[in-house]
């Protein structure tokens, strides 16, 4: 029935499941239509009335529960009115539903621009867990002109750790979702059949975000069936358009009435499609399609011995990296303590489309900055590959190992000096010890040593060797040349200029003419060349490199390095 027919008064009735699978009628009776809410978008106004509602109100999985007056469906029930004292909703007309259908685009964007390097690389370095938040902002639902807002849509968190679901808890509230305790999903995105749509309108359906050892989904109500395509919500998921995110069927075990928000509790089932449309009218799959997911296995060492966790997360740019987070979360909850002394090393393996080598990280943390540190470190690492701006969803395959221990291993560099030649004279092509001590926390200080060759190529003049840890060579080194990728493989070279917390890394560094120009480092660059560069328009985005470090040596040591020392040196012509 269209919009144009629909008058005050009219009275009829919507479908949804309040437990198990069994699916009831609710009464419905118009109140008007709220005409051009926006740029094509009209909103149908109904009293809702039935036993549970009138006790609970709107219930939050009732989204996309389809209202019919005189057999003839008008639209899905899908907004409701905060602290409103009567069951009124706000229904979107059908026909915006059915027009998901003829929405443009294919492929999975993703709601989020591409994370620039600059940006990677400070996050990376000191991973904050504001971070997070603000990675979640664009999931922030707009209200409509009247301030109706969605339903909220209930987000069943399977196997996750309390302290887990209290700390992302608040994100999700915030993107107009309800996370709540569930079943784990049964079957998987490789399982399904082609047969008959398993759904009628009513019915309570499933997206999948994230299933194995963990999932993730959320729960609303179909709206309509027509063969394989299955409608439902009636208003966004996380509005971004094309998706490829698995659809599953899903059984509601009860309601709980709250005078905050009402929601369902429910298991998901099994997976039996794919949604492909997410946009201001709802969403849209189609039953007996598939959607990859990325498996991610997860290996954390401690006191309990070794745990092995196996799950796959939905390929999305902004879901995918926050649902990481908070697997990682999970994981090193339960396998660690709560307070106290501790340290853990994360190893990360991940398998990138074009590549016959997985992109490969490795780094640490000690302290009360471990726990915050790590969901953080694997969301941004993640989020950098598949927000890239060269090709889609270049993720096949994570997997991380996380060793735990419960004692501080971290050890602080008091001191380095440099050892000369025997002639006391550094010069071009000379081998030259360098020495740094480092103490333990509560431990008996060390002395590690290094042979560094002074290239044959440095200048005569002034230059120092850095001694460090790798996260302070990070810092100094993408100071020094910043990146500027201009392909995946140039973000990937990025990634893998990283070292990790666990280095000992030392460094010689002279006074330098280069630039980076379209994403690679020219050192040493005559007058002329550099000239060249910088006129060229084609590389406005040339950065010019004062400072050149053209050899480091790293070694891993069983301890989280902090701090670094500089010791200057001068470099002589060779008699």
């Amino acid at each position: 029935m269209p919009v144009s027919e629909i008058r005050k008064g009219m009275k009829g009735y919507g479908l949804t499941i309040f437990e198990g699978t069994e699916i009831q009628k609710f009464d419905v009776e118009i109140l008007g239509v709220l005409s051009k809410m926006g740029p094509g978008q009209d909103l149908i106004l109904g009293r809702v009335d039935h036993e549970v509602v009138n006790h609970s109100g709107i219930i939050a999985g009732m989204s996309g529960s389809p209202v019919f007056i005189d057999g003839k469906l008008i639209g899905a029930l899908a907004y409701s009115w905060q602290f409103a004292k009567d069951p009124v909703a706000g229904i979107t007309p059908i026909q915006e539903m059915l027009d998901l259908e003829r929405s443009g685009g294919s492929k999975v964007r993703g709601a989020m621009s591409p994370v620039s390097s600059a940006s990677f690389i400070a996050n990376m370095l000191d991973p904050k867990p504001e971070t997070l938040q603000a990675m979640f902002e664009a999931f922030r639902p707009a209200p409509v002109a009247s301030g109706a807002l969605p339903v909220s849509i209930p987000v069943s968190f399977s196997n996750f750790s309390s302290d887990t679901l209290e700390r992302f808890g608040s994100l999700f509230e915030a993107g107009g979702f309800l996370p709540v305790p569930a079943g784990s999903t049964a079957g998987g995105a490789s399982k399904v059949e082609n047969r008959a749509t398993p759904f009628k309108p009513g019915d309570a359906i499933g997206a999948v975000l994230l299933q194995g050892d963990f999932s993730v989904a959320a729960t609303g109500t179909v709206t309509h069936v027509d063969g394989n395509k299955i409608w439902a919500f009636g208003h966004p998921f996380l509005d971004m358009g094309a998706i490829d995110f698995p659809m599953a069927t899903s059984e509601v075990i009860a309601v709980l009435p709250s005078l905050a928000r009402s929601f369902k509790f429910s298991n998901t089932g099994e997976v039996v499609g794919a949604l492909r449309q997410d946009r201001s009218p709802g969403i849209l799959g189609y039953v007996g399609e598939t959607s990859p997911m990325i498996p991610v296995k997860l290996t954390i060492e401690g006191s309990r011995g070794e745990e092995v966790y196996e799950f796959e997360l939905a390929r999305h740019p902004m879901l995918s990296p926050l649902l990481l987070a908070m697997v990682a979360d999970s994981v090193v909850a339960v396998g660690q303590r709560a307070a106290g002394e501790r340290t853990i090393v994360l190893e990360s393996e991940i398998d990138v489309e074009g590549f016959d080598e997985p992109v490969r990280v490795r780094d640490g943390w000690a302290g009360s900055e471990a726990r915050q540190a790590i969901p953080v470190y694997l969301a941004i690492l993640s989020s950098y590959l598949l927000s890239n701006e060269f090709t889609d969803a270049p993720i096949h395959e994570i997997r991380v190992r996380l060793r735990h221990e419960d004692d501080l291993r971290m050890a602080r560099i008091i001191q380095a000096s440099v050892i000369p030649p025997a002639d006391g004279v550094i010069s071009p092509g000379d081998t030259i010890g360098v020495r740094a001590l480092l103490k333990p926390f509560r431990g008996e200080a060390f002395s590690e040593t290094f042979e560094v060759k002074v290239p044959d190529t440095a200048s005569v003049g002034n230059a120092y060797i850095f001694v460090g840890s790798g996260r302070m060579a990070n810092r100094l080194d993408f100071s020094l040349v910043p990146p500027n990728p201009h392909s995946l493989k140039q973000m990937v070279d990025v990634i893998e200029r990283l070292r990790s917390s666990t280095d000992l890394t030392v460094g010689f560094y002279e006074q330098n003419d280069g630039a980076v120009s379209a994403g690679v480092y020219h050192p040493n660059l005559p007058p002329s060349v550099q000239a060249i560069v910088a006129a060229d328009s084609t590389n406005s985005s040339s950065l010019r490199v004062k400072v050149h470090g053209p050899v480091k040596e790293s070694r891993a040591l069983d301890y989280i390095v902090d701090g670094a020392v500089r010791v200057d040196l001068q470099i002589r012509p060779a008699l």
